[in-house]
């Protein structure tokens, strides 16, 4: 099990303060992790590319590429097709050249400003092109030995990742555990759901209540395992039923409550990580 860092970043963290991809990677050495995430066009220019390849290796860090078919307007979801097709070969292309650089487990991907409840494109045409676009995807990056997994990014819920997972063969979850409050998933039974498919997390908790006054939902921050969404009973859920529990690529989303300092949220999460049942070998 890989643990990471993907956010969020206050400013006491200083990560804004200069370079920040290098400050990032400065950050998971002395905090104790080694994962997050990386920008394709980061490994672009030579120089930088040499930089970062060199601090991944020298303390043995794993980050995760992220595929996105870039400058298809609508994304996944652009009018055409083979633009979209195009944008995805160039991700492919660009995993292919620098994964191994960055020692990549797994790569990630979200479907961006589009969700399940929109009437166009329907839930249906949506799951319909997903699977036709990411089933190339989803192969090439498991012959990489990097596999794809899809985020709940408070757009789908589990069960329709869990329903295209079943269709696009070597397909993932890359799990949010905090994102199912934000389309109305009860939590637990929902990473339930997705643990099968699941190849990595943005392992994240929060505090939330209702306001039926004014008919809203309100999903604040929390120290991991402090909060509601019962990052305990997942984290068993995946240890009972994800495809390789040792391979989990599991990183932090810690969004601190208002009214404590950042370090000591970060102290309080490590606190319950460390509480957990190591992964059985």
């Amino acid at each position: 099990m890989i643990w990471g860092y993907a956010g969020v970043w206050p400013g006491e963290f200083r990560v804004w303060d200069g370079d920040k991809t290098m400050n990032t990677l400065r950050f998971l050495v002395d905090h104790g992790f080694r994962s997050t995430g990386i920008g394709l066009d980061e490994l672009a220019e030579p120089a930088r590319r040499d930089e970062i390849a060199s601090f991944v290796t020298a303390h043995d860090l794993a980050l995760t590429p992220h595929l996105w078919p870039k400058g298809v307007v609508g994304g996944y979801f652009g009018r055409d097709l083979d633009a979209v097709r195009r944008g995805i070969d160039a991700c492919i292309e660009g995993i292919r050249l620098y994964g191994e650089l960055v020692r990549a487990p797994i790569v990630t991907t979200c479907v961006g400003p589009f969700h399940r409840f929109q009437a166009s494109p329907s839930l249906a045409e949506q799951l319909d092109r997903l699977a036709d676009v990411l089933a190339p995807a989803a192969a090439a990056c498991r012959e990489m030995g990097c596999p794809l997994g899809i985020e709940n990014h408070g757009d789908y819920y589990c069960d329709d990742l869990v329903a295209l997972c079943r269709r696009v063969p070597h397909l993932g979850i890359f799990l949010d555990t905090g994102n199912t409050y934000l389309i109305g998933e009860q939590s637990v039974s929902a990473c339930r759901a997705a643990a099968p498919y699941t190849i990595g997390t943005h392992f994240k908790d929060h505090l939330v209540h209702p306001v039926p006054e004014t008919l809203t939902f309100v999903v604040e921050g929390a120290a991991l395992g402090a909060g509601h969404v019962g990052l305990r009973e997942i984290y068993q859920a995946l240890l009972d039923d994800a495809p390789d529990p040792r391979r989990l690529v599991m990183q932090w989303e810690m969004v601190p409550p208002k009214d404590m300092d950042p370090h000591e949220c970060m102290e309080r999460s490590w606190e319950f990580i460390r509480s957990l049942p190591e992964v059985p070998r």
